[in-house]
């Protein structure tokens, strides 16, 4: 009798967390409600270590949901006011402007088990473009040095890991970490205090970021079979 109504709760508690699974539904849409994340490296960037930066409200999910496979579609964008750094060397110079980036991603993710907390992986391939217009300073005595206009397009890969919370079968939260494998064509024009270009660099590069949250979603499920 014991192990029959051991059974039995088993089965239920297996049919409600079952339920309470975004597979259940067709289609997602979610909203980035949070990403802490590095940004490429601009001109000849010099950092001591990781810096990350946050942004909140600046991206858009949409799924296709096939039983534990979820095909994603990303569109976000970032902008950064008074974003500086230091260039060529820790003294050397100060670089401060507007960054503003946008990225287009599509690829897929898949859910370990099915249940309340869902564990997943997945990979995206995308379009990257970043722009930077700002001016350097000399580091020490803080004269002008040159204006800087930076445009870099390219294509990334981002593989990630994360986990989803079903609060009720048609809301989901979800947090993921990853790294932006990135391979860019890169322009930079440097030009004195009159606008007249000085230099225009073209060259192409990899680089990485890490992303400790590269998305934090609130995500709304929606059609059934």
């Amino acid at each position: 009798m014991k192990k029959t109504l051991l059974l039995i709760t088993l089965l239920a508690i297996s049919k409600i967390t079952f339920c309470q699974s975004q597979s259940d539904f067709n289609y997602s849409i979610g909203i980035s409600a949070l990403t802490i994340q590095e940004y490429p490296k601009l001109l000849n960037e010099v950092r001591n270590g990781n810096i990350f930066y946050t942004s909140g409200f600046n991206g858009i999910t949409a799924k296709v949901n096939d039983n534990q496979i979820s095909y994603r579609f990303q569109v976000s964008n970032v902008k950064e006011d008074n974003y500086s750094f230091k260039n060529e060397c820790e003294n050397c110079e100060v670089v401060i402007g507007d960054y503003k980036s946008f990225d287009l991603k599509m690829g897929f993710e898949r859910s370990l088990i099915y249940s309340k907390i869902q564990p997943f992986y997945g990979i995206d391939l995308g379009y990257k473009r970043a722009n930077f217009d700002g001016k350097s300073n000399n580091a020490n005595n803080n004269t002008f040095l040159y204006n800087a206009n930076i445009e870099k397009n390219g294509g990334l890969i981002y593989p990630f890991l994360g986990v989803k919370y079903n609060v009720i079968p048609a809301i989901t939260i979800s947090a993921e970490t990853g790294i932006d494998f990135i391979y860019t064509h890169d322009k930079e024009i440097k030009s004195d205090n009159t606008n007249a270009p000085t230099s225009v660099n073209n060259f192409s590069r990899w680089q990485f970021n890490t992303k400790p949250l590269g998305l934090l979603s609130l995500q709304f499920n929606f059609g059934r079979d």
